[in-house]
């Protein structure tokens, strides 16, 4: 959670309305697949997970270019570790 210096994290503070331009196609799809949720609940969790993947790959970037290139050892423990946490997710949402 951010601190009262600095300014609200990804996630964080409080909503904002803000003006969105959408396909007409895509606008009905949301709501069509909003439901309780909401429309700017669904567009606020879409918009978050894309920041927070352009900072990792940012990061990933950023470690790379000062400790070298990912072996493809590691990326592939990495891959192994992603296959696992998605098929964890799946139980999950099975289970409801």
């Amino acid at each position: 959670m951010a601190d009262e210096q600095s300014a609200p994290g990804i996630g964080e503070g409080p909503a904002k309305a803000i003006s969105v331009s959408l396909p007409e196609g895509t606008v009905q799809a949301l709501r069509a697949s909003a439901g309780g949720r909401g429309v700017s609940a669904i567009v606020a969790t879409a918009v978050e997970e894309h920041l927070r993947n352009q900072a990792t790959l940012a990061y990933l970037d950023e470690f790379e270019q000062e400790s070298g290139a990912f072996t493809a050892g590691e990326k592939q423990a990495a891959a192994d570790i992603w296959a696992q946490a998605e098929e964890r997710e799946g139980q999950w949402r099975e289970a409801g």
